[in-house]
Parts: C-alpha cells; sequence; structure tokens
C-alpha cells in the first residue's frame, strides 16, 4: 500500500447469487479509478459479506470523495456514509453531512437539476 494513501470507506456490492452484484463492484472500479487515478482499493470479499472494496486516498482527497460518493450515487453501497446520515441527529454528523452534500451539488450539479414535466 502506498504510504500517502489512508484508509477512507469500505463499500458492499452484494453477494454472489444476487444478480448485478459483480457488475455493481466492476462500475464502481471504473469510475472511482477514473475520478481519482491514486487511489489504492482492496478486495475485501468473503462468502459472508459478499463483494467489498476497501478505498484508500490520500486525505486531500477526502471531501471530493465523499462528494463524489453523494453525486455519483455510490452513498448506499459506502459504510462511511451510511453511518454518517444514520447519525444526522448529532450536530457534528450533521454538519460533515451538509459539508458533503454542498460540495456534490456545487461539483455535480446535473445530479440536483429538476427533471422537467
Amino acid at each position: 500500500m502506498e504510504n500517502n494513501v489512508e484508509y477512507q470507506d469500505l463499500l458492499y456490492f452484494g453477494y454472489e447469487f444476487e444478480y448485478g452484484s459483480l457488475t455493481d463492484q466492476s462500475d464502481f472500479i471504473k469510475e472511482i479509478k477514473e475520478q481519482f487515478p491514486n487511489v489504492v482499493l482492496k478486495d475485501a470479499f468473503d462468502s459472508i459479506k459478499g463483494y467489498r472494496q476497501e478505498v484508500y486516498l490520500d486525505k486531500e482527497s477526502s471531501d471530493d470523495y465523499y462528494a463524489w460518493l453523494i453525486g455519483k450515487q455510490w452513498y448506499n453501497s459506502s459504510l462511511s456514509m451510511s453511518l454518517i446520515m444514520r447519525s444526522c441527529d448529532k450536530p457534528e454528523q450533521k454538519e460533515k453531512f451538509d459539508k458533503y452534500l454542498a460540495l456534490a451539488k456545487k461539483q455535480y450539479p446535473e445530479v440536483f437539476k429538476p427533471e422537467c414535466l
């Protein structure tokens, strides 16, 4: 593992027997490597928890990573983002989530535009 990266997250994609799980993991790997070329991924698959990837990035990319999860709609697979969202009743967690959401809206505005009827 590279020296300048630190653990960011663990993403879950589903199980071997679930349709689309492996494809979801492959899509995630492709997309994150395009957005964060220096990302280090560690395959964390096991027969109980299914397809999983550990994500390691440099500390400076942390905020952009969490905004990217929201903007590219990977947040549902993210353990870290799930914990943040479930803890929004705590002021420091709500502040953290609000920061990531605001950054996502700035970096990925197309995701937040209302669809025309």
